[in-house]
């Protein structure tokens, strides 16, 4: 059960390429490692009899409750170069519930952060977000795929909506769902989807007393995408997908909408390459046009894979990597392009004992000035369960950004750590 909802904090709702970094609630941090890796036998994710809890049963639900305290201390705070230092203290609620009326089955996830900082208050911040999963099966060939989501969430200081004056953290409403169908036609298999996502942003703070608004960020973005894959071996498939979004401004003044079409297609190859190898890999081409000339339109090549090697019982290597266009915070900027790749990996030394040690490293693009950032972070994490409703732990992590080109995001190296505790009443 522990792992189930380390999974519900780490995971990312966005309708989009995320790469799990052990991170909670946008701002926070976990001390579980839960990652998702596609077998559940295997170091980082295998779950010892003795330490599996049982979840609370009520007629057809099955209740999984979840809390972790974090006390850590950081030493920059903001994620300046005149870097200052602070305590904080990270609570994250999480609560699983789900209806198995086989074949069919509904989940409902709720999780969130409350961040507190011993001096520097204003970073003190509350997230949630809530999502609902359901799948209906059609017949034996086919089923339905349906989610929703909704969340409260803030941007981490020197990221892509960075305002550098800013008195507070950037926050923002996110919601969303996802309609999509899953047809089996002998090896072949097809996957029609479409997708709603919008964002409303918060107005902002700022160290003279003064209020902005950024709402010129506010989109809706509306997505078609298909997916053929066919069956080669049984363990090797091999697909082809195509994706057509439309983006829209919902607040912005028309001299600044960030309207535009993106469309993207791919090839790639999903399954087990090897016994010990598993995972996806895809490279495609992504066209991106925006409405307003101001904008630099984008036609290049995209990529993603999720690739996972179980090196020994003990012992497993998750890369990831991907392209994705990120919301920019800055007027003269519609969208940031950015590489991203990590590496982790899982070492369980005891039955018990649990360690993940993560590198990553993000190139971001500032298409329309020349503003270019490279972010590394580095982070290892233990995690000790003691039973099968508690575990202790602890991390450590280094971020280090630096920016070449107009300063429009600030160069800054940040240090952190914790202990903390979770618990799966």
């Amino acid at each position: 059960m522990r792992y189930m909802i380390g999974g519900l904090v780490t995971c990312s709702l966005a309708m989009g390429p995320g790469i799990a970094m052990g991170q909670a609630v946008g701002s926070g941090t976990s001390i579980t490692i839960s990652p998702q890796l596609d077998r559940l036998d295997v170091a980082g994710s295998r779950i010892e009899p003795e330490f599996h809890s049982t979840p609370l049963h009520i007629g057809p639900l099955s209740i999984q409750p979840a809390m972790s305290v974090v006390s850590g201390y950081t030493s920059n705070v903001f994620n300046r170069p005149d870097s200052r230092s602070d305590a904080m203290l990270h609570l994250m609620p999480a609560l699983r519930v789900s209806t198995d009326f086989a074949p069919h089955r509904l989940d409902l996830g709720a999780r969130g952060t409350v961040r507190r900082f011993a001096r520097f208050t204003s970073e003190n911040s509350e997230e949630f977000d809530i999502i609902g999963n359901g799948i209906m099966k059609l017949s034996n060939n086919g089923q339905l795929n349906a989610s929703a989501d909704f969340a409260h969430l803030i941007e981490a200081r020197s990221s892509f909506g960075t305002v550098l004056e800013a008195a507070e953290p950037i926050s923002y409403q996110q919601w969303g769902g996802n309609l999509g169908l899953d047809l089996e036609l002998g090896s072949f298999r097809l996957a029609p989807s479409v997708s709603y996502q919008q964002l409303d942003y918060n107005r902002l703070s700022l160290a003279n007393g003064q209020n902005i608004d950024v709402s010129f960020r506010d989109t809706q973005t509306i997505r078609g995408g298909l997916r053929i894959s066919y069956d080669f071996t049984g363990m090797i498939s091999g697909f082809a997908s195509g994706s057509f979004s439309d983006i829209r401004s919902t607040s912005a003044a028309r001299d600044i909408r960030r309207d535009a079409r993106n469309v993207t297609a791919a090839i790639g190859m999903k399954g087990e390459l090897t016994p010990l190898l598993s995972g996806e890999v895809s490279l495609g081409y992504q066209s991106r046009e925006y409405e307003l000339p101001i904008y630099r339109d984008f036609s290049g090549v995209t990529f993603a894979a999720d690739l996972q090697w179980y090196v020994t019982p003990l012992a497993t290597l998750h890369l990831q990597a991907g392209r994705a266009f990120q919301n920019s915070g800055y007027r003269e900027v519609a969208g940031i392009l950015t590489d991203t790749i990590a590496f982790t990996g899982y070492y369980d030394p005891l039955r018990n004992l649990r360690v993940s040690l993560s590198a990553s490293h993000e190139r971001g693009r500032y298409r329309e000035v020349d503003t270019r950032t490279n972010r590394q972070s580095i982070r290892l994490n233990v995690e000790y369960r003691l039973s099968p409703l508690l575990s202790i732990g602890g991390y450590v992590s280094v971020v280090d950004q630096d920016v070449q080109g107009t300063p429009l995001a600030g160069a800054f190296t940040s240090a952190s750590g914790g202990l903390g505790i979770s618990i799966t009443p």
